[in-house]
């Protein structure tokens, strides 16, 4: 029979919250807060939560039918801020400095400098100078000096609308609509 070893390192136990899903804007700052690497919203449709600077260094996923309002005031690079993911049917507004990842039917509105990676058969808003890079069956309206780089599948359903001095640069096969169409670089 072998005996237990024992070990002169003590083990640091796993510091785990809740797993449940945040509904309010002061859980998500308290979950990151409290050091937590993932942070997942799924908060009912008629609330709207209003995340200022948010500070972590984990994911926060928003899910669901969740409806949300970003805002980050400083550069990505200057601060420590968490990777932002948003799926299902969830709507996000992002403003500032903010960057986020989207997928499935989730629909984003960008403002100002943010960045919108979309895939799946996302729908992104997209204002001022903000910039995003589509693939698979996104579709992309694009305002004011928005820039849009679309690839992978996107060839097959596709579609970027591009007014005002918006451009874009895209594979062959996109659908590019709009009055400054003209705005399109092709690779």
């Amino acid at each position: 029979m072998r005996r237990p070893t024992t070990s002169t390192r003590t083990r640091k136990p796993q510091c785990r919250g809740p797993r449940t899903p945040c509904r309010t804007a002061t859980d998500v700052v308290a979950r990151f807060a409290q050091g937590a690497k993932t942070v997942v919203i799924d908060a009912p449709p008629e609330q709207i939560l209003e995340l200022l600077d948010l500070e972590g260094a984990g994911t926060l996923r928003i899910t669901g039918t969740s409806r949300v309002r970003i805002t980050t005031s400083t550069p990505h690079h200057q601060t420590k801020s968490p990777a932002i993911v948003v799926t299902d049917a969830a709507q996000v507004q992002l403003e500032g400095h903010t960057r986020c990842y989207a997928y499935t039917i989730a629909v984003i509105e960008a403002f100002d400098d943010t960045r919108v990676e979309a895939r799946n058969k996302t729908t992104v808003y997209a204002v001022d100078r903000a910039k995003v890079r589509a693939a698979d069956e996104s579709t992309i309206y694009a305002y004011d000096q928005v820039t849009v780089h679309a690839e992978g599948h996107t060839t097959d359903n596709s579609r970027i609308l591009l007014h005002e001095g918006a451009h874009a640069t895209a594979q062959r096969g996109v659908t590019i609509h709009g009055p400054a169409r003209s705005n399109t670089q092709v690779r």
